[in-house]
This record gives C-alpha cells, structure tokens and sequence, in this order.
C-alpha cells in the first residue's frame, strides 16, 4: 500500500507572528531564549520551519532591543566570562585551616 505525501502548506509565518502579537516584552525575550535553546536540538523540518519563523518575527518585531536579542544569541563577551575556568570556581572553595 502507497502512503500519502505530506504537503506542508502551512504560512509559518503568519502562525509566527499572530501567536507572539499579544506578548509583553519580558515574554518576548524569554520565547527568543527558548526558541534559541530548541533550535540547538536535533529536530524536524517542520519544527525547524516553526522554530526560525518564531525568530524571524521576534526580530522583526517593533520595539524589540536588537542589541538585547543579539545578546541572548551569542552569551556572554566579557574577558572575566570567556577566560573562567574551573579553576576559579574551586579555588575559593577552600576553607582556612586552623593552625595548630
């Protein structure tokens, strides 16, 4: 027996952007979080198309901090964050010893 092939006529984006219209700034960003976190994971293209639909219009959003987006997209830049090391978090984890 031959099986159908899916046709996949959906408008992402329209989906995209009528399901974050009503969502207030500190949601916005928080999606933009998870939609970066699930974009990293192995998925479908159909989930792929959902994922980069959901960015494409959080970006392209009216009144959205750009620069606040790009942070979130890349982490942190500062020289103390990219040069920690497990080192720096053990070494203040010794506790003085009493001297006998």
């Amino acid at each position: 027996m031959r099986r159908a092939v899916h046709v996949d006529n959906r408008n992402y984006d329209k989906e995209a952007y009528e399901m974050i219209r009503k969502l207030s700034d500190a949601e916005l960003y928080k999606l933009y979080e998870i939609v970066l976190q699930q974009k990293q994971k192995r998925n479908g293209q159909e989930r792929d198309n959902e994922l980069q639909a959901v960015q494409k219009a959080i970006e392209t959003k009216r009144g959205v901090d750009y620069s606040r987006l790009i942070s979130l997209k890349n982490g942190y830049k500062s020289s103390m964050a990219q040069e920690a090391g497990l080192g720096d978090l053990i070494a203040n984890n010794n506790p003085k010893r009493k001297k006998s």
